[in-house]
C-alpha cells in the first residue's frame, strides 16, 4: 500500500490564470503533456472558481480574488504539496521532457533549477526583441551550475521560499532579485539545457512598448527600495545609462546565441526602444515604490497565449 510520503508530487507547478481558467488551456495542455506527468501537481491561480465541468482532472483551482500576481503566487506556494515550486508564466510552454529533464538535476541535490528558452513566436522585431531582453542569457545555455536564473520557469525549492514567512509576498513582487539574494546566500543553482521551453512574447509595437515599461515599474521599485526617497528621485538622472545597460546586454546575448537562435540583426534596433521604455519605467517605479508598482507588474506579466496561437 502506497504511503502519504509515496502520493506527494515533486513538482508544484504554479500556473497564473489572473484572467481566467479558459485563457490559460494553451498553457495548462503543455504542463498536462509532460512525460512525468503523475510527478506534477498543477495548481491554477484564478480570481473565481470555474465550472468544475472544464478544468481537467488533476488540476487544483486556486480562487485568489482580486489579487495582485506576487499576492496569488504567494498563495499558490503556501498551498502546495510537492518539495520544489514550478514559477509558471501563462505564456511559457514546456516541451514533454522538461520535467523529467528538471527532475533528473533536482536529485543531485541542487536548489533552484533553471530551463533553456526559445522563441515562440519570432515573427517580428518586436517578439525577437522583448524575448532576447527578458531572456536572452537562457537561450542556449550551457549546462551546469550557474549564479543567475530567470525570474520565473524556473524550479525552487519550496522550503527556502517558506523561509520568507511574512517577507514572501513582497519579494514575490520580481522574483529575479530574490533569486540572486538567494544565491548570494549560497544556494545552489543549476542550468539544464535540456529543460527545454518556449516563450511567446508580444508582437504589437505599442503593447510590446507598454510591456516593457511594466517590467521595468517593477525592477525600479524592488531595485531602490531601501534607498533614501531623495535617492529614489534621483534614480531618474540614471535612465540614459540604464537603458543602454539593457541594450548592451542584449547586443552581448545577440552575439553570443542570438543569430544561431533565429533572431535578426534588426530586432537589436527594436530592443533599443524597448530599453528605454524598460528604464523609463525603472525611473517611475523608483518613484512610486513597490506598493503602487504591483499592479503594473500584473499588467506586464499576464499575457496568456492562446491555443490558436502555438
Amino acid at each position: 500500500m502506497e504511503s502519504e510520503a509515496d502520493l506527494k508530487p515533486e513538482l508544484s507547478v504554479i500556473v497564473p490564470a489572473l484572467r481566467g481558467y479558459e485563457t490559460v488551456l494553451a498553457a495548462l495542455d503543455a504542463w498536462e503533456a509532460q512525460t512525468c506527468r503523475d510527478q506534477l501537481e498543477i495548481l491554477v491561480l484564478c480570481p473565481s472558481a470555474p465550472d468544475s465541468t472544464h478544468v481537467a482532472a488533476g488540476q487544483t483551482i486556486l480562487s485568489i480574488g482580486s489579487s495582485q500576481l506576487h499576492e496569488a503566487r504567494s498563495l499558490g506556494i503556501r498551498r502546495a504539496s510537492g518539495e520544489f515550486i514550478v514559477l509558471a508564466e501563462d505564456h511559457c510552454l514546456p516541451d514533454p521532457r522538461w520535467a523529467e529533464a528538471m527532475l533528473s538535476c533536482l536529485a543531485q541535490g541542487w536548489d533552484g533549477v533553471g530551463p533553456a528558452l526559445r522563441s515562440g513566436n519570432p515573427i517580428n522585431g518586436w517578439t525577437q526583441a522583448s524575448f532576447l531582453l527578458g531572456y536572452g542569457e537562457w537561450i542556449n545555455p550551457q549546462t551546469g551550475s550557474a549564479a543567475v536564473l530567470p525570474g520565473h520557469n524556473v524550479v525552487i525549492r519550496k522550503s527556502l521560499l517558506l523561509q520568507l514567512g511574512s517577507q514572501l509576498e513582497q519579494d514575490m513582487l520580481v522574483s529575479a532579485f530574490l533569486l540572486r539574494r538567494l544565491h548570494r546566500h549560497g544556494h545552489r543553482f543549476y542550468l539544464e539545457s535540456r529543460a527545454t521551453m518556449r516563450h511567446f512574447d508580444i508582437a504589437v509595437w505599442n503593447r510590446s512598448l507598454r510591456i516593457l515599461f511594466y517590467v521595468g515599474i517593477g525592477f525600479g521599485a524592488v531595485r531602490v527600495r531601501r534607498w533614501p526617497r531623495a535617492a529614489r528621485v534621483l534614480y531618474v538622472l540614471a535612465t540614459p545609462a540604464v537603458a543602454a545597460r539593457h541594450w548592451l546586454r542584449a547586443l552581448l546575448q545577440y552575439r553570443r546565441t542570438g543569430a544561431k537562435a533565429g533572431l535578426t540583426a534588426s530586432c537589436l534596433a527594436v530592443a533599443a526602444a524597448l530599453s528605454v521604455a524598460w528604464a523609463c519605467g525603472e525611473a517611475f517605479g523608483a518613484i512610486i515604490g513597490t506598493a503602487r508598482a504591483a499592479p503594473f507588474v500584473t499588467l506586464g506579466e499576464i499575457k496568456p497565449v492562446g491555443r490558436d496561437e502555438v
